[in-house]
């Protein structure tokens, strides 16, 4: 049995990673972005985009012999950059962050509006930033992160 017959959330997420990947590795600008699916096995690039928790919501689209679905799939996408220096690098940090974050909503709004033909749209919903370098870290440098929730529509008809 396919797996997009219950749910289309992994390969949702598994098309999002991938376009996220080949967009990064294409432009000079970006190509040392590390781009994990999940928990990124290393720290040590200075910037990480990771593709995190996904969620998906039902409900009942038809009542036909198909009997599909309508769903809503949210998924969350950490974007962390990490820069030397004292404050100053904090917002060249976070300025790097909203960076990526716009490559990446460009991307699914306007560029491939389907992700990879997984959903029928996708768009960026909320995002949210501690601002400010966690302490714990900060004996390494200044840390930004961004934790995005793109969110997107489905139809499951199987």
């Amino acid at each position: 049995m396919e797996l997009t017959m219950a749910t289309v959330a992994l390969a949702f997420k598994e098309a999002f990673y991938n376009a996220a990947k080949e967009l990064m590795a294409e432009d000079p600008e970006t190509e040392s972005v590390y781009v994990a699916f999940g928990q990124p096995a290393t720290f040590d690039p200075d910037e990480i985009i990771s593709f995190g928790s996904v969620g998906a919501g039902q409900d009942k689209a038809t009542l036909g012999t198909n009997r599909s679905r309508e769903e809503t799939l949210t998924l969350d996408v950490q974007i962390s950059v990490v820069r030397g220096g004292a404050e100053e690098a904090e917002i060249e940090a976070s300025r790097r962050c909203y960076e990526l974050l716009r490559k990446l909503e460009y991307h699914v709004r306007v560029t491939d509006t389907t992700v990879g033909q997984t959903v029928r749209e996708c768009f960026l919903t909320s995002h949210d930033s501690p601002g400010a370098t966690p302490e714990e870290v900060m004996h390494k440098g200044r840390m930004i992160d961004v934790l995005a929730t793109f969110t997107a529509k489905a139809r499951i008809r199987n």
